[in-house]
């Protein structure tokens, strides 16, 4: 299968990096010049939990042309880069090519629906978990399980396909016919570990083994789940649940928000406890421990930008 990969961080350089090694044809987008040039030179490194270091050479480019012509574009960019790459998918015309976002937060599947319709959709969440120590070096801290779904629930060939290349490379994956139930599911889960990982400067496993900061997680976990059912959504699997399996699984990865503070970069805040906050307004629900981790989180995005 002939795989664009859009996004070369972490989880895009180990989806892509695995896929590669398993016998697909993986095109690697990053949009910065410099990181498209070492991941071309060097090629992707891996270090697996087993502590085994894999080396693989990928293609790597700034921009997908309509020339490359790919059967499957994966999505691992940061969910406030959706609508960028939602609109470059139109303008090269690939209504007809499967777009598989497999990002945090909430809205992507939403953004990319409203530029390239919903037949060309397909939704997926994974809960591997990845450190990038450098442009194409990625350190697999924990492995997961990756779901993914057709947004109407049928299982159809393509979510089949996609799923026999994931397992052949690796990863643990699950056809959903509750998709959106998950993506709910793993954005309330990523508000509850994410901002409090961050904020506290910890690994997850302290979110886990401290008692004040898992207070703050559990009550996190009840606003998201009280949001979730008065939109409707039927959570699957149990977001409490998640979290405990998430953080027992990936113990020695600092969460993605947590490298993103380090690094000075923009977090995904706004698309996680803000959009969390923002549905529980409209909705009438009451989030105040949301609304206040995502204060926080963007206080330290301001503080970390202009020092």
């Amino acid at each position: 299968m002939r795989i664009a990969v859009v996004g070369a961080g972490a989880i895009g350089c180990l989806f892509g990096g695995r896929l590669q090694r398993s016998g697909q044809s993986v095109l690697l987008i990053h949009h910065t010049r410099s990181v498209a040039a070492d991941i071309e030179k060097k090629g992707i490194r891996i270090r697996e939990p087993s502590r085994k270091v894999v080396r693989t050479r990928i293609t790597t480019r700034t921009r997908l042309s309509k020339h490359d012509k790919p059967e499957l574009v994966l999505i691992t960019v940061k969910a406030y880069d959706t609508e960028g790459v939602a609109s470059l998918l139109m303008k090269l015309a690939m209504h007809s090519v499967p777009v598989l976002s497999l990002q945090n937060g909430l809205g992507n599947v939403e953004t990319l629906e409203a530029r390239l319709g919903s037949d060309s959709i397909i939704a997926g969440t994974t809960t591997e978990a990845a450190l990038t120590t450098g442009p194409g070096s990625v350190i697999h801290t924990g492995s997961g399980m990756t779901w993914v779904g057709e947004l109407n629930g049928r299982h159809s060939e393509r979510c089949l396909a996609i799923e026999r290349a994931f397992r052949r490379a690796g990863f643990s994956t699950l056809i959903s016919n509750n998709i959106n139930g998950v993506l709910w599911a793993k954005a309330i889960v990523n508000s509850a570990i994410n901002p409090i990982s961050a904020i506290a400067r910890v690994k997850n496993r302290d979110v886990l083994k401290t008692p004040q900061l898992r207070e703050i997680a559990s009550k996190v976990i009840d606003e998201g789940t009280a949001v979730a059912c008065a939109n409707g959504i039927a959570l699957r699997p149990a977001p409490r649940r998640m979290f405990e399996k998430v953080l027992a699984m990936t113990s020695r990865n600092k969460s993605s928000m947590l490298q993103d503070i380090e690094a000075g970069r923009k977090t995904e805040i706004i698309q996680l406890n803000g959009s969390i906050t923002r549905l529980g307004s409209q909705a009438g629900v009451s989030t105040p421990f949301n609304y206040l981790l995502t204060m926080l989180v963007l206080h330290l995005e301001r503080s970390q930008s202009n020092p």
